[in-house]
């Protein structure tokens, strides 16, 4: 069956970003509306759908979709932090915040390895992945693709973006090459910090994250540093975590009736998970184990809008499971219920 996915596209201070261009496997699907309203019509449903929005002066983001559901939905796009143009020539050594980036002289090609202009733009976005708000303006679920083939939840430590290109557009690294880097480790995050995290690059294709290497945790300096070959794509600072399937059902505040369609996200301190209710407000969610996290849920019913008022707190269970447990009362249990209440407006977040 046709599906289709629709929502509003909104930047970091919730205003409308129009002619924002949305990807889909690589192609390109629709364009945003003056109101930051989107849709994109799918031949068939499917249970999972990448989505790329970027436009200029923003970080792409790639949301991850159940079309078999057509509930509304809001999506963030994050400004460039920082643009600094340097000579390509020559070494370039610069700290942004507390993160610092080191490419060598003459470590930039084309493809094909054709020659850059000598003038090149850094463009540099780190997330604070202990916000909400801005962790749901990075790039994907928090799943990864481990190289047996398994789907597993990561804990973040850092997400960030770095791009870099002239005016014939977008370069990237000379065969061997490599930047040099220091990510600042969120404050909140600094005391938990490990010793090496594995360091992931986004694959927007199939929204995930795709396993590449490492980097340590330097004391001195609050930073985990290491290295990366590859440009112009997202990279995440990461560690696999223990996941257990928690199940709850998103209710109308005044009937007290499931909703079905809605986009449910549970908040952990480093990460977030999402699904999509069933006909009677019912979905699964893969939640880190032993830990308090918070429910938000929105999306259409009835034409109009509805969002949970304030954000729901739930404890996991202290044992592992996963999505192929969605079902089982016991490696799924049902924790509960989170209310949504009617909404002026767009959705909010």
């Amino acid at each position: 069956m046709p599906s289709r996915i629709s929502g509003i596209l909104v930047d970091h201070n919730r205003r409308p970003v129009s002619k924002a261009t949305l990807f889909l496997k690589g192609k390109i699907v629709a364009k945003s509306e003056t109101d930051g309203s989107f849709s994109v019509n799918l031949p068939k449903a499917e249970s999972r759908v990448a989505v790329t929005f970027t436009a200029e002066g923003y970080v792409s983001n790639t949301r991850i979709y159940d079309s078999r559901t057509n509930g509304g939905n809001t999506v963030i796009i994050w400004p460039v932090a920082y643009r600094v143009k340097f000579d390509a020539s020559r070494d370039l050594d610069i700290e942004l915040d507390a993160s610092r980036i080191q490419i060598p002289a003459n470590a930039l090609a084309r493809d094909g390895g054709k020659k850059v202009d000598q003038s090149v733009e850094l463009r540099f976005t780190l997330f604070d992945i202990t916000s909400p708000f801005q962790r749901a303006a990075a790039p994907g679920d928090f799943s990864a693709k481990l190289p047996d083939g398994k789907i597993q939840r990561l804990n973040s430590y850092g997400i960030f973006d770095l791009d870099l290109g002239d005016k014939k557009g977008q370069v990237t690294l000379r065969d061997r090459a490599e930047i040099n880097l220091s990510i600042a480790v969120p404050p909140k995050l600094v005391e938990r910090s490990p010793k090496q995290v594995g360091f992931y690059d986004f694959d927007r294709l199939a929204g995930v994250w795709i396993p590449v290497g490492s980097f340590n945790f330097v004391p001195r300096t609050l930073t985990y540093n290491g290295t990366i070959k590859r440009s112009g794509l997202a990279h995440n600072l990461d560690n696999p975590q223990e996941t257990t399937c928690i199940t709850v059902q998103v209710i109308n505040l005044y009937t007290g009736l499931g909703v079905g369609g809605f986009q449910v996200t549970a908040q952990g301190a480093q990460y977030s998970s999402s699904g999509w209710t069933d006909p009677n407000g019912f979905v699964c969610l893969l939640v880190e184990t032993n830990t308090t996290f918070t429910v938000t849920a929105q999306g259409v019913s009835g034409g109009m809008f509805m969002a949970t008022p304030h954000p729901t707190n739930f404890t996991s269970p202290n044992f592992n499971s996963g999505t192929a447990d969605c079902g089982d009362p016991i490696k799924c249990p049902f924790l509960g219920t989170v209310a949504v209440d009617y909404t002026t407006g767009q959705l909010t977040v």
